[in-house]
């Protein structure tokens, strides 16, 4: 919620965002995107990066990304889950670097707490009951736009003149209050009003509504390294995506 409406600390909500999944996921024993093998090469590798400052692992990344575009790096989903070793050490160093030495004052905390409760009674002033008698979830709902820098684009538009944008990805939030049961789901269905455009719904169960959504009907990358990420904790369903990139060819 705070990556969606706290722009301008978004480098600490990225950084607390990726560690806290991460541990999640080690506390639910399942890490996504670890193709490491055994607990040695997995304990080695860690042992390496751990000892990293952040501006060293920046430049590990960097290197990393490098070979794999040039294809030195043979074993690629070996590679990847170096890569998202390297990223989440970072994102521990950048916040100790820059906030686990910083001392929050009372009156700071007040603040942060009056702030949790405007949020949390503005989020239940907008709840709804539909007429069926279900729960209305409340959402926030993202396009990731950029432009696509292919061989054809570089060739026919610049800096000054670009592409039209396009969509690379969604990012859907939704929040599920007193949530109990089974972990709400995602589905992916036919649009009538054509082949280009499909439906995700999300299903949380007999106490709230589906919530339905229009979406670009292009293959997902579910690579953790190109920001999938799907899970359900604490009553919010978190759900982010980008679309695979083709090469352009004649």
């Amino acid at each position: 919620m705070h990556l969606a409406i706290d722009k301008t600390n978004s480098l600490f909500w990225e950084a607390a965002n990726l560690v806290c999944n991460w541990e999640i996921q080690k506390a639910s024993g399942v890490e996504h995107g670890n193709a490491l093998g055994n607990s040695e090469i997995s304990s080695e590798v860690t042992s390496v990066i751990e000892t990293k400052t952040y501006a060293q692992l920046i430049y590990m990344q960097q290197q990393i990304e490098i070979k794999m575009k040039s294809g030195e790096r043979k074993v690629v989903e070996f590679w990847e889950s170096v890569l998202n070793y390297v990223m989440i050490y970072k994102a521990k160093r950048y916040l100790q670097q820059n906030y686990s030495s910083r001392i929050i004052e009372p009156r700071e905390t007040q603040m942060i707490a009056s702030e949790i409760s405007r949020i949390n009674s503005h989020k239940n002033d907008q709840e709804l009951i539909s007429e069926h008698g279900l729960r209305k979830p409340k959402y926030i709902f993202r396009v990731h736009t950029g432009f696509k820098w292919n061989k054809y684009n570089r060739n026919h538009y610049d800096n000054e003149h670009p592409p039209p944008k396009i969509v690379k990805g969604y990012s859907f939030v939704i929040y599920y209050p007193d949530f109990v049961g089974r972990t709400p789901l995602y589905s992916i269905e036919n649009d009538r009003g054509g082949s280009e455009s499909s439906l995700i719904r999300f299903h949380a169960g007999p106490r709230y509504e589906d919530v339905l959504f229009q979406i670009v009907n292009k293959e997902w990358d579910l690579s953790w390294k190109s920001g999938f990420r799907c899970m359900f904790v604490g009553g919010i369903l978190r759900l982010n995506f980008f679309f695979k990139q083709f090469s352009y060819r004649r």
